[in-house]
C-alpha cells in the first residue's frame, strides 16, 4: 500500500510539474487581461503612423468606417473560434483542410507574423535611436529590445499578459491627457477638420478599405493563436468586438487631433506625427517638454505589439512541429536571434524601412495581407460549415437508415 501510495503521489507531482502538460493545462488568460493585450496590440504602432490620411480631412472618418468593417471580421474570426474554442489556428487549419494543406499554409502565417513583428521591431528601434538614444548605434537598441522580449516570452503567455495589465492603463492615461494638454495650449483649430466628407464618401472607402482594414483591424489574426489560453472562452467574441469598437474610436480621436493641430499637409510628410503634437504642448510654461515621456509610452506599445506577433510566430511552428513546452525556448532563442540580424542588415535606414512596410507590403496586394487576414478565415468559416452540414446530412441518413 505504501508503495502504491508514493507511485500515485510522483505521478501527480509529475503531473502538476511537467512542462509539457503544465503547458496545456495551466497557461490561462482572464478576460481583462485579454482586453489589455487586445488593446495594446491595436495601439502598438498605429499612432505613430497618420492611419487614413490619404482621405485628408475625413482621415477619422476612414477608422472609423474601416472599425465598422472590423466588427465583420472578428465577427468571422470569433465564429471560427467559438466552433475550435481549445484549438488555436493552425490546429483549427489542420482539423478542417488536413495537413497537406495546414502545414504550407501554417507555415505562411507563422511568416506573416514574424513578418510584421521585425516591421514594428525596426520602427520603434529607430524612434528610440532618433528621439532618446541618438549617440547609440541602432544594432545595440535592437539587440537589447529583443533580448528584453526574449526574457519576457521565456517567463510565458501569463506574464506577459500580467504585464499588459499593468501598463494598459498607463498608455490609455497618457493618450486622454495628451488629448487634453494639446486642446489646453490653444493649437486646435477645427477648421483644418473642414469640409467634412468634401470630396464624396469615395476618398473615404479608398483609404479605409482595405489599408486600415487590414493595419490595425486585420492584424488580429493573430489572436487565433492566444484565445485557446482564455479562462472564459464565451467571452472572447464579446471582449474583441469592445476592443475594435475601443480602438476604432480611439484612433478616430487621435487621428482628428493630429489632423485639427498641424493640418494634412504636415500629417502626410511628418515621420512621426503624433510627435510632433505632443511637442506642441505647452500649459503656462509648467507642462512642457512630454516627448520624452511619450516615447517611452509609445514603445510600451510596440513592444507589445512586437512581442505578440513574435509569440504568435514561435506558437505557430511550436503547434507545427510539435515542440514540447520544455523546448519551446529554442525556437525563441533561435528566431529571436535571426529576426535581430535580419532587422539590422535588410533594413538600411527608416526611410527605406517606412517604404517596405507600407508601401511593398500594403500596396503590393497588402503583401498577402488581405489573404491572410480577409480571405483565408472566410474560406476557413465556409469550410467548416461545409464541413458540419455534411456531418449532419450523414447523421440524418443513418438515422433514417437504422429506422428503415
Amino acid at each position: 500500500m505504501y508503495s502504491v501510495g508514493k507511485n500515485v503521489k510522483q505521478y501527480m507531482l509529475n503531473w502538476q510539474f511537467l512542462p509539457e502538460r503544465r503547458g496545456k493545462r495551466m497557461i490561462q488568460i482572464s478576460t481583462w487581461q485579454l482586453y489589455c493585450l487586445m488593446m495594446l496590440f491595436e495601439i502598438g504602432s498605429t499612432t505613430v503612423f497618420g492611419l487614413g490620411i490619404d482621405a485628408n480631412e475625413d482621415a477619422w472618418l476612414a477608422i472609423l468606417t474601416a472599425m465598422f468593417f472590423g466588427f465583420l471580421l472578428l465577427w468571422v474570426y470569433t465564429e471560427i473560434h467559438r466552433r475550435y474554442p481549445e484549438r488555436n489556428l493552425v490546429e483549427i487549419i489542420q482539423q478542417t483542410f488536413g495537413n497537406w494543406l495546414a502545414i504550407p499554409l501554417a507555415m505562411l502565417y507563422g511568416l506573416e507574423f514574424f513578418w510584421i513583428a521585425t516591421l514594428n521591431f525596426r520602427e520603434f528601434g529607430e524612434l528610440i535611436s532618433m528621439i532618446l538614444l541618438p549617440n547609440i548605434p541602432l544594432s545595440i537598441i535592437l539587440i537589447i529590445f529583443m533580448l528584453t522580449v526574449v526574457y519576457v516570452l521565456f517567463l510565458g503567455c501569463e506574464v506577459l499578459a500580467r504585464m499588459g495589465e499593468i501598463m494598459f492603463p498607463i498608455v490609455v492615461f497618457f493618450i486622454i491627457a495628451t488629448i487634453f494638454l494639446i486642446s489646453a495650449s490653444g493649437e486646435v483649430s477645427l477648421h483644418r477638420l473642414q469640409p467634412v466628407l468634401g470630396n464624396g464618401v469615395g476618398p473615404v472607402l479608398k483609404a479605409a478599405i482595405p489599408a486600415v482594414l487590414n493595419f490595425p483591424f486585420g492584424e488580429m489574426v493573430v489572436f487565433f493563436m492566444y484565445w485557446p489560453f482564455a479562462r472564459e472562452k464565451k467571452l472572447v467574441r464579446k471582449t474583441s468586438m469592445f476592443v475594435t469598437a475601443t480602438i476604432g474610436v480611439l484612433l478616430s480621436s487621435v487621428l482628428a487631433l493630429m489632423v485639427a493641430v498641424l493640418g494634412v499637409p504636415l500629417v502626410k510628410i511628418s515621420t512621426i506625427p503624433i510627435y510632433e503634437v505632443i511637442k506642441l504642448i505647452n500649459i503656462m510654461d509648467i507642462i512642457t517638454n512630454l516627448d520624452s515621456i511619450a516615447t517611452v509610452v509609445m514603445f510600451i506599445g510596440g513592444f507589445f505589439k512586437m512581442a505578440i506577433h513574435f509569440y504568435g510566430g514561435i506558437l505557430v511552428y511550436k503547434t507545427l512541429l510539435k515542440v514540447p513546452r520544455k523546448h519551446e525556448k529554442w525556437l525563441i532563442v533561435f528566431f529571436g536571434t535571426f529576426w535581430t540580424w535580419f532587422s539590422i542588415t535588410y533594413y538600411p535606414n527608416l526611410i527605406f524601412h517606412r517604404w517596405a512596410g507600407l508601401k511593398v507590403s500594403i500596396s503590393y496586394f497588402y503583401s498577402g495581407f488581405t489573404v491572410f487576414e480577409l480571405v483565408c478565415p472566410v474560406l476557413l468559416l465556409i469550410a467548416i460549415y461545409l464541413k458540419d452540414l455534411q456531418r449532419r446530412i450523414r447523421k440524418t441518413n443513418n438515422c433514417q437508415q437504422e429506422g428503415s
